[in-house]
Parts: structure tokens; C-alpha cells; sequence
């Protein structure tokens, strides 16, 4: 099976999509992986080169959400469209938005993992202004075309199904990461939290704001400098850590009780995984998407308020046993969402669109 698959290389789609096309693997599927967004790094194209199953075609061009970007969309969509010709895969698998061509005939399998619309409303309370309409159509007319539409949670499908009002299919398949065994090495008394300075949805000068009255400190890893203006953020009572490396963002897991999310929107969060993996007991926002995945194994608060999130860090600092119990308990969960189920479940979905697919062509 020949499986043409779109991803970009500026988020967590990236590690998504690699993950999946190892996953993909074991069942002898072929993936034409095609880039966008801007030129891997060397570190990305050595490690999308080194997945046997996957031929990588690289570009620079802009993604629908970026500014002034329908030129590029507009040569992004011939390039691809020449790839398929190319390649005649079995099916398409889109991991963003405008790209599905009226004549082709395999299958279109396109993933919600966000959008700017879902974004605005969670993080604003209002949908987006004027300027992004044009983005909004485009959105609502991919995942229309699509034969199904795939979500890492009910909740983000949901949302989606509300915001953009499309009829196809929809099916959750959980995101998944596959981890090496974690090492022995003992937590240690600080709290941990992952996310881009300057991205308003990840909130977290609510964690900078009460950080001084934690009795632990709170180390902060991720980027600081906002890529649309160029300056840099920076946060007060927090330690920075500045953009890990996986070994490193996998050591400081390793090492910290406590990971704290404070975002305002999630539609699955993979760093929030790969810390329960690591046995940080974990506190997260207050939002339907993490409550599916997290509900009965993680403590909650509302992103809104800082005298929640406070009483709730602190509720597991005062109980080592409590904590204990909640590490272990999100690294059991954190079982379920592993790579290969995750490939697992695609493969199923694949062969199911390909089937109907035929199905509808010899009537």
C-alpha cells in the first residue's frame, strides 16, 4: 500500500507524522512524506530519512494559517498534485487543510489536529476576525472533500463539527509515542511545563503569576521568540530552560514530579503524553479534550483561575503519597496511547476507505 501523507515541519505534526510512519512499518506500507511550512532541519531530514518506509519530498512553502500565504497554497497544491500523479498511492492522508483535488480517485483521510477558528474561540471566547475568512473556507471546504476526518480526541472532532459544519465521516484515533524505557533516576522537587512563550493559548503567565508562592521551583522549556515579530518573551519566578532537545526534554521528564499544562487549548497534547510516560504526576487545564484522555488520572483547574491552579499544585505538594499514587497512575494511562496502537488503528482506517472506495467504483 502507497500512502501519500502531508506534514509540515514547524509543530507537533511533525513528531505525529514520523511516529505514525514507523509505526506504518510493520505492515509494509510505503509513505511519500511531503514537507511544508518551511525546510527541515538537518536534524529532521536525517531522522525522516532514516524511517525506511518513508520518501521525503522537502519544501519551503507556506501553510494556510501563515501570513499572506495563498501563493504558496496555490503552488503547493500543483506540487502535490504532481506527486500524486507520480506516485498513484492508494490513499491520501492530509495532516492539513487545502489540498484535495476533485479528480483524484484514492481516498482522502484528513486529520484535525486544530485550526485557527477553534483556536480563536478557546483562546479569545470569540470567533476570528474578518481577515481570517478566507482560511475558514478553505478549511471547511478540506474536510468536506474528505472521505473521512480523523481527530485525536471526540472533543476536538466535536468542536470542529460545530465551528465548520462539514457532513463527511468522522473517527478518533488517539495520537501515540513510542518510548523508550525510562531509567531509574530519582524525581526530584520541581514542577515542569512545556510550551511557546510568546502562544497565548498555552497561558503561561498563570504559571509565572503564582510560581513565587509554590514552595518548589518551576522550570519552563520552549521557545521564546515569537517567529511572526521576532522578540522575545520572557517570564518572571520561572527558570527557563529554552528549546530542549528530545534527550533533554526526556531528562527533565525523567527527573520532575510534577507537570503542570495551564493552556487554554489542547486538542491532544504530546508533551503532556510523553510526561506521564516519564511518571510526572500531572495538573492540567480544565478542558473537555484533556478531561477525555486524562480524566480519572490527573488533577485539573480552570486556565482562568490562578488561585485554582495554585491550590491544586499545592494539594500535591502537601501529599508524597498522593503524588506517588498520581504519577503512577498517569504512566499506566499513558500505555494506551502508544505508537503502535496508533498505526494500528490508521492501517485499519486505510484499508476500510480503500475498500468502500472500490466498492463505490464497481456500482
Amino acid at each position: 500500500m502507497k500512502v501519500l501523507m502531508t506534514t509540515d515541519t514547524v509543530g507537533g505534526v511533525w513528531v505525529y507524522s514520523l511516529e505514525l510512519c514507523k509505526a506504518l512499518k510493520q505492515y509494509g506500507l510505503q509513505v511519500h512524506l511531503v514537507a511544508m511550512g518551511g525546510w527541515p532541519s538537518p536534524a529532521q531530514q536525517v531522522e525522516a530519512e532514516s524511517i525506511s518506509n518513508v520518501t521525503l519530498y522537502k519544501s519551503d512553502y507556506k501553510l494556510e494559517w501563515m501570513e499572506n500565504p495563498w501563493q504558496d497554497v496555490a503552488q503547493s497544491r500543483k506540487w502535490i498534485n504532481c506527486i500524486y500523479s507520480t506516485v498513484q498511492p492508494d490513499v491520501v492522508h492530509l495532516n492539513n487543510y487545502a489540498h484535495v483535488e476533485e479528480d483524484w480517485t484514492a481516498p482522502v483521510v484528513t486529520v484535525f489536529h486544530s485550526c485557527v477558528q477553534t483556536w480563536w474561540q478557546a483562546v479569545k471566547g470569540k470567533a476570528a476576525p474578518q481577515e481570517w475568512d478566507q482560511y475558514t473556507r478553505i478549511v471547511k471546504e478540506s474536510l468536506q472533500a474528505s472521505d473521512i476526518v480523523v481527530g485525536p480526541t471526540q472533543a476536538i472532532l466535536n468542536k470542529a463539527q460545530k465551528t465548520h459544519g462539514f457532513t463527511s465521516e468522522i473517527k478518533v484515533i488517539h495520537n501515540g509515542r513510542s518510548f523508550s524505557s525510562t531509567s531509574a533516576k530519582p524525581k526530584e522537587e520541581f514542577i515542569l511545563c512545556m510550551g511557546r512563550m510568546w502562544d497565548e493559548a498555552k497561558n503561561l503567565p498563570l504559571l509565572s503569576n503564582i510560581a513565587e508562592k509554590l514552595p518548589w521551583p518551576v522550570y519552563v522549556a520552549g521557545e521564546s521568540v515569537n517567529p511572526s515579530t521576532g522578540q522575545e518573551c520572557s517570564l518572571k519566578n520561572v527558570k527557563f530552560l529554552g528549546k530542549l532537545s528530545p534527550s533533554e526534554v526526556k531528562d527533565w521528564m525523567e527527573r520532575a514530579s510534577i507537570f503542570v499544562s495551564p493552556t487554554r487549548y489542547e486538542p491532544f497534547g504530546l508533551a503532556i503524553l510523553e510526561a506521564a510516560a516519564n511518571g510526572c504526576a500531572l495538573v492540567l487545564s480544565d478542558l473537555d479534550t484533556l478531561k477525555e484522555l486524562w480524566q480519572d488520572v490527573a488533577l485539573f483547574f480552570s486556565p482562568e483561575d490562578e488561585a485554582e491552579a495554585e491550590k491544586t499544585i499545592l494539594r500535591l505538594l502537601e501529599s508524597p503519597a498522593f503524588l506517588k499514587e498520581l504519577s503512577e497512575k498517569a504512566k499506566d494511562r499513558a500505555t494506551r496511547f502508544s505508537a503502535e496502537k496508533m498505526g494500528a488503528g490508521y492501517h485499519q482506517l486505510y484499508q476500510e476507505v480503500m475498500e468502500k472506495e472500490q466498492k463505490l467504483m464497481s456500482i
